[in-house]
């Protein structure tokens, strides 16, 4: 029940992100380009567990919001907003959910269950 409140407060808010768009006359097309670039970051932002990949990702948006700010893209601003807000849904809801495989757990959880048997 918690999840489909969360999940209906996530679907109103993209929908009222891109209708402002549509009905203020700003760029789709950059729109689109500032969600693309910040969906995948923003859905496994957890699973930078090195530094170096933090730095990167840091870097990373510090160069795409020179660029935005430089040429003035400014549109896709809301395309990083959005990507923020359903990316950290879908972390929320199915990545954070899932452990990783471990192949010594599972190794180790065969040879208990073949000694039982």
């Amino acid at each position: 029940m918690k999840n489909m409140i969360i999940g209906g407060i996530i679907v109103v808010l993209a929908a009222a992100v891109i209708i402002f768009i549509f009905e203020s006359g700003r760029s789709f097309l950059q729109f689109l380009i500032g969600f693309l670039l910040f969906i995948i970051p923003a859905t496994f932002i957890s699973s930078f567990k090195s530094t170096f990949m933090s730095f990167l990702f840091v870097l990373f948006t510090i160069l795409v919001m020179y660029v935005i700010y430089a040429f003035n893209f400014l549109d896709a601003i809301l395309g990083i907003v959005l990507a923020i807000i359903v990316g950290g849904y879908i972390f929320y809801t199915i990545v954070n959910k899932y452990r990783p495989f471990s192949a010594m757990a599972y190794k180790n959880a065969a040879i208990h269950k073949a000694e039982e048997n």
